[in-house]
């Protein structure tokens, strides 16, 4: 397993962004070119939803440096 890979997700209920650290790189890198939905959670609210469109783009972006 590699590292973790933490990124933030807007959760749509209460708006505030939310890290995201229950991935690995590699998980994410194998989501992402599977077209797979991502899961974020927001403690507060506790509420799952799939990032969006937008996020994955930056995701992808951030794992790629």
């Amino acid at each position: 397993m590699s590292e973790p890979a933490l990124f933030s997700s807007e959760c749509p209920k209460c708006q505030h962004e939310r890290v995201q650290p229950a991935y690995a790189r590699d998980e994410l890198q194998q989501l992402l070119g599977s077209g797979a939905e991502i899961e974020a959670y927001c403690g507060n609210c506790d509420e799952y939803w799939s990032i969006s469109v937008e996020e994955r783009a930056d995701l992808a972006r951030s794992l790629q440096r």
